[in-house]
């Protein structure tokens, strides 16, 4: 085995044809987009003769006294090869000391333990033996964190697994509340289309207007633009939206077929008992639409044809696609719009051959009290499954440099709450 820096065509095949789980920060395109952030990227890998077996994309972050080695989501590799796995971190640890790094971070892609829906454990799935390797390797474990912060990736996902699936077996998994709502929306007439790369501000208006509802972590209009500048095709921003012209025309085309239905069951002259109780719906029915169309034809005039109701942003690899974030109006929350959104992309993969569709984050907290309490229930209304990742690791390469590092940290973080206290 060699410890390699790898080029961009050997790190990308690699990727690409890997068993292993790999994430979307480990892509080549990331290169770019981390290179946009005004960052120095290193690839380094392993290779038994031509063949790449391990590899991680390394951001190199200019600090006091040297540099930090950040590999986000990686490296990727087979964590159950625990040869490999210490031969790949000790010629790391010779690398970066070569290479004038303070410290290093990783946080591998990299299943701890899976649970059901309910976050019940699934047997034999409890992966502590990589942890124990990279603490004997001298890392720290950062442990075993919940919630989210600015600093961490999130530790916990919720995946729909999709092997065998179909759109109908997959329906039937859903809970009352997701089923009726996708049916919802394709009753309304609600659309997909993918945005193109120009018009990504529809996305951010959404996603902002999503933010300031929810109090989430921001991110700048800048890292979202770097996505989908240098991702190309690998990210996706699926737009549901409604055409108020052709809803309202459906709605009228019903109106007037329910409507010659009733009259043609009141033209009888002698109606049963049956028959009346079914004047009767009809007239329900009739008094429905009426309404409906009464409040859409009005949305129309103010709000316009076309209604952008919700929007994402995903990304695909060789293994899942992968949904980051998005946004969706409160306004036009009857539309469903966000259930349309999700119920196309889990199609996707279907139709593309992939078997997971990775909600992505929840935050470990799964008590009504969390924060993101409503988030896990949405996608375990989906019959998504939870996964919790081993977490982040960090390890010193100049030790005193990385303590004084730790010191400056410490005193800022507590300077920073004292300036706090005393605003209150």
């Amino acid at each position: 085995m060699k410890f390699t820096e790898l080029t961009v065509k050997e790190y990308d095949d690699f990727v690409w044809q890997t068993t292993q789980m790999s994430h979307y920060f480990q892509m080549k395109e990331n290169i770019k987009n981390r290179e946009r952030d005004g960052y120095h990227v290193v690839l380094l890998g392993v290779k038994e003769g031509d063949r790449v077996i391990a590899a991680s994309l390394f951001s190199k972050i200019p600090m006091v006294g040297g540099y930090q080695y950040y590999s986000n989501r990686g490296p990727v590799m087979d964590y159950k090869d625990s040869k490999l796995v210490d031969f790949y971190f000790r010629e790391l640890d010779r690398y970066l000391k070569r290479h004038q790094a303070v410290f290093v971070k990783v946080d591998p892609y990299w299943i701890y333990k899976q649970y059901d829906k309910d976050v019940k454990p699934k047997d034999g799935t409890q992966n502590d033996a990589i942890i124990d390797q990279l603490i004997s390797l001298g890392y720290k474990h950062k442990g075993f964190t919940r919630g989210y912060t600015a600093d961490q990736q999130v530790r916990w996902m919720s995946v729909m697994y999709l092997n065998g699936e179909t759109p109908q077996s997959l329906m039937k998994q859903f809970d009352s509340q997701r089923k009726r709502n996708v049916k919802k929306a394709q009753k309304y007439g609600v659309k997909i289309r993918l945005l193109q790369k120009d018009e990504l501000n529809i996305f951010l208006d959404l996603y902002r207007e999503t933010e300031e509802r929810a109090g989430f972590i921001s991110r700048p209009d800048a890292y979202m633009e770097g996505f989908n500048e240098c991702y190309g095709d690998k990210v996706l921003l699926p737009l549901a939206y409604i055409d108020l012209d052709e809803y309202i025309n459906k709605l009228t085309e019903d109106l007037t077929s329910t409507e010659a239905s009733r009259d043609k069951l009141m033209a009888n002259d002698n109606t049963s008992d049956k028959q009346l109780k079914k004047i009767e719906q009809f007239d329900r029915e009739i008094e429905h639409m009426q309404k409906e169309l009464l409040e859409i034809s009005e949305l129309r005039q103010t709000d316009g044809k076309i209604l952008n109701l919700a929007s994402g942003m995903f990304f695909e690899n060789h293994f899942e696609v992968n949904y980051y974030s998005g946004g969706s109006s409160t306004k036009y929350n009857k539309f469903m719009g966000p259930y349309a959104m999700h119920w196309y992309m889990i199609n996707y993969c279907l139709e593309h051959g992939y078997d997971r569709y990775n909600f992505y984050g929840v935050s470990g907290d799964f008590t009504e009290d969390g924060e993101d309490y409503g988030v896990y229930r949405f996608k375990r209304g989906f019959n998504a499954q939870i996964e919790e990742l081993v977490g982040d690791f960090t390890k010193p390469i100049n030790k005193p440099k990385y303590y004084m590092f730790e010191l400056l940290t410490n005193a800022r973080i507590k300077a920073s709450q004292i300036k706090h206290k005393l605003k209150k």
